[in-house]
């Protein structure tokens, strides 16, 4: 049996492989050095749309869009004419190839912002006159968002000011040919001085939830036609002292990380929330973002825990332990922090770009349902997949020098060398059923072990 073993492993078996295992940085083209991508939407799992603004901390704001149409891996740019200079774009909401809508708000007095749309794959946008967001100097665009090529929401900043004021909140059913203002009835009022972010928001669903300066969370169940409103354990969603992501795995349940790493989670909506001292390992405080069709997975980009640096994060058990891809990944995830996953197959993180050619966006290139059926090493520096069909046993890590196989009688039924490899793959259709160790070195000479069942 251990001869036959060895000889499968020879002839089918083995491929050593060094490469970007689980994110690939991409170019989106645009021409300006340090431009993030403050928001990323999917039309579906190959049309995404972003936007551009100045990721050097300089505050300059850009009238840029950026698409691809293979699901982020080549990507196309162009220029968006809103007029003025005086105007700036808050947020991107993909529908299709061709059409796309932007949340655009005053960076000047004098002018007003509102929502424009292009059908014409950018080339052209136009501002949708009936979402008019020009109730005085205090009107402010912060997003947009679409469930479907008709059914449509777009929020604002309390306008007017004051006593009256209210948060200016407009739908539509048409694709925004006509845009209905929500009245100040079905809104909770403001309290003195809060207002809402752009591109901050979150949705599952027909369901739709957004943060304030002063902590609170708005939530609507049909389409933002009416509003009820709750505290979070934040003070803040988006100063420059305190912040904080959230993402909702369902209509009740999700999770919420601020920008000091404090972790809570509700059950009831976005209500209410309660801290989570428990979660164990890496996990980030710019975004989060759960793997929609795929249990208990969530990833996390931002600055480590411990103030290392920044890279990405997954969690296969609902938040209650914590992978530093760091640990595995070739190049770690340096970006501004926005977050989005399609499927499990369909992820962009946002990124700088270096220069028309290099950077800007990283690309998910794994199956994050093969995640939550890896094992990790007990120092998360290994990780090990065994497909139970084909019986290909994948280990990921960095630097891999040598992956030996040993049953539970500690007897060794392969080994195999390779040089500084970020994935082996090994071909164990022959085992017997039954727990097997993968002991794993790196090049210098650590060494983890992961225990593997085959089934």
């Amino acid at each position: 049996m251990k001869k036959l073993l060895l000889l499968s492993l020879v002839l089918c078996g083995f491929v050593s492989k060094a490469q970007q295992l689980y994110w690939e940085e991409k170019a989106t083209t645009f021409l300006t050095t340090s431009t993030s991508t403050p928001q990323i939407s999917y039309a579906g799992p190959d049309v995404v749309w972003t936007y551009g603004a100045a990721g050097d901390g300089s505050g300059d704001f850009y009238q840029v869009w950026g698409r691809s149409t293979d699901g982020g891996e080549t990507w196309t740019s162009g220029n968006i004419d809103l007029g003025t200079a005086d105007l700036a774009i808050g947020d991107i909401m993909a529908v299709s190839a061709t059409t796309a809508y932007i949340a655009v708000f005053p960076n000047a007095a004098g002018v007003f912002g509102g929502i424009y749309r292009t059908v014409d794959s950018g080339a052209t946008w136009q501002k949708q006159a009936s979402a008019s967001f020009n109730s005085g100097s205090d009107s402010f665009t912060d997003w947009v968002h679409f469930w479907d090529a008709n059914k449509g929401l777009a929020v604002g900043d309390p306008a007017p000011a004051g006593s009256t004021g209210y948060y200016e909140i407009y739908t539509t059913t048409d694709g925004g040919d006509n845009w209905t203002r929500v009245p100040s009835a079905s809104i909770p009022a403001p309290l003195d001085g809060e207002y809402a972010y752009t591109h901050n928001y979150e949705t599952n669903g027909d369901i739709i939830w957004f943060g304030t300066n002063k902590g609170r969370i708005y939530r609507s169940s049909d389409f933002g036609a009416t509003w009820t409103v709750g505290q979070s354990p934040v003070g803040d969603f988006g100063s420059a002292t305190e912040s904080a992501s959230y993402s909702m795995v369902d209509a009740n349940n999700g999770i919420l990380i601020n920008n000091t790493h404090g972790f809570y989670r509700t059950t009831d909506g976005a209500a209410t929330w309660t801290e989570d001292v428990t979660p164990v390992g890496y996990y980030r405080n710019f975004d989060i973002s759960y793997v929609p069709g795929v249990d208990n997975v969530y990833f996390t980009t931002g600055e480590d825990i411990d103030g290392i640096g920044r890279g990405s994060s997954v969690s296969t058990d609902n938040g209650a332990t914590w992978i530093d891809l760091n640990d595995f990944d070739l190049l770690d995830v340096d970006g501004g922090g926005t977050l989005v996953f399609y499927d499990a197959t369909h992820g962009l993180a946002s990124g700088f770009t270096a220069s028309s050619v290099e950077g800007g966006i990283w690309k998910w290139i794994a199956d994050a349902s093969n995640l939550a059926t890896s094992t990790f090493s007990a120092d998360k520096a290994f990780s090990a997949a065994l497909d139970q069909t084909s019986g290909i046993l994948t280990v990921n890590g960095k630097e891999i020098a040598n992956v030996t196989i040993y049953d539970m009688l500690g007897k060794q039924v392969a080994s195999q060398n390779s040089t500084a490899a970020s994935l082996v793959e090994m071909n164990i259709a022959s085992l017997n059923t039954g727990l097997y160790l993968v002991n794993v070195t790196n090049t210098q000479g650590n060494t983890s072990t992961i225990k593997v069942v085959k089934q």
